[in-house]
């Protein structure tokens, strides 16, 4: 379709797609370049260019191309989350604190970024916060491992060792590899006490 139609932007985003998915981030980055090179207003190669240099570590970078993404399509709750979690990985949590709300502000039933935020308010030590935000993500979507570790995390900081571990064990069983771990390890294997 490339060697028909060299400027054919939803070519390149979708080999890039493909070449991301087989492990070819380099090859990905490049094609995602073309594509908004060849349509700049192409809002989802944007985003799509953000998260391939998310997976390559360079942040900074996949924060300009998710504001990029931003900048067209002001409403866009899934590059703001994006953008969120580059902006923790970076390490700049008030940051993404505020993209993380701007997501939930435009789409309020969007788990993702209440699970996101839960996760810098565990890196700030604001267990409640992080819990509310862990509860938020959970009834959205009962099935999501992740809050319930999350949520885990946060509790267990609190003493809260019944709720702890029965997160724990809710997050391993839901596939979160991690959980398991964290269940089998320490004080619940003594969870049984803990039940009430």
């Amino acid at each position: 379709a490339i060697d028909l139609k060299p400027n054919y932007s939803y070519a390149y985003n979708d080999r890039a797609s493909a070449k991301k998915k087989l492990g070819d981030i380099d090859g990905a980055i490049k094609d995602y370049e073309a594509a908004v090179r060849a349509n700049p207003k192409l809002t989802f190669a944007h985003n799509n260019l953000g998260s391939a240099k998310k997976s390559k570590g360079d942040f900074e970078g996949a924060i300009q191309a998710y504001t990029e993404a931003i900048k067209l399509k002001r409403d866009y709750y899934i590059a703001f989350n994006n953008r969120g979690s580059a902006k923790f990985d970076a390490g700049r949590y008030e940051d993404a604190i505020k993209d993380f709300t701007e997501a939930i502000n435009i789409k309020n039933d969007y788990a993702f970024a209440y699970n996101n935020r839960a996760a810098v308010y565990i890196k700030q030590e604001k267990w409640k916060e992080a819990i509310a935000d862990a509860e938020k993500a959970i009834k959205l979507d009962p099935n999501y491992g992740a809050a319930y570790l999350n949520r885990a995390i946060a509790y267990e900081m609190l003493r809260e060792i019944g709720k702890c571990c029965a997160d724990f064990l809710k997050a391993a069983e839901l596939g979160i590899e991690s959980a398991d771990t964290y269940y089998n390890y320490g004080f619940c294997s003594d969870y049984e006490k803990y039940k009430k």
